[in-house]
């Protein structure tokens, strides 16, 4: 958020941002090691703060989250932790087992995707869009019967704008429209 501000996150407050990040990391993996979200969610902010797979961090954590895919090619059986794991994974594509983990994430994803164009809800279908931006991919190749991902954030797109009904609660709305935008833009 901080970068996207233009603020430094090493020195733009109070706070190094960055060295808070790293100081989860334990030589292996960041956070609680029975969970992967959090590795994957502190890629994200190093890898667009400079780091890259030359730093140790990074190899070590992108071996740790390859680690932690399911035989069927996700994580945790979740389109959306599957999508994440993508967008980092992307990044960092050159390090060991890599390009194999994301191709068998691909494979998952496709297998997850409706035959609505969707994949289980519009935060799990804007979570699948932005992998697929990431994997570089057309979007007509995840085209089914003449129905895009796209095509379905239309559909549970409301009059006011919003992603779900209107009877959905107001966090989850929010959430799924945060989550459109990056989507809606191909990133």
């Amino acid at each position: 958020a901080l970068m996207a501000l233009g603020i430094n996150p090493y020195t733009g407050t109070s706070l190094d941002h960055i060295a808070k990040i790293l100081s989860y990391f334990d030589g292996t993996q960041f956070g609680d090691s029975s969970f992967v979200n959090d590795d994957i969610f502190a890629m994200y902010p190093l890898l667009d703060a400079g780091y890259t797979t030359s730093d140790d961090v990074i190899q070590k954590a992108a071996g740790f989250i390859v680690s932690k895919q399911k035989s069927n090619g996700s994580w945790e059986d979740s389109v959306d932790l599957t999508a994440a794991a993508v967008q980092t994974l992307v990044q960092t594509s050159s390090l060991a087992n890599v390009s194999e983990a994301l191709e068998k994430a691909k494979t998952y994803l496709h297998s997850k995707q409706q035959i609505n164009g969707g994949f289980e809800n519009g935060q799990s279908t804007s979570w699948a869009l932005q992998a697929i931006a990431a994997f570089g991919d057309s979007i007509s190749s995840w085209t089914i019967d003449g129905k895009t991902p796209e095509e379905y954030l239309a559909l549970v797109q409301q009059i006011d704008g919003g992603l779900e009904t209107a009877s959905t609660d107001t966090h989850t709305r929010l959430w799924s429209t945060e989550y459109a935008i990056p989507a809606a833009l191909g990133r």
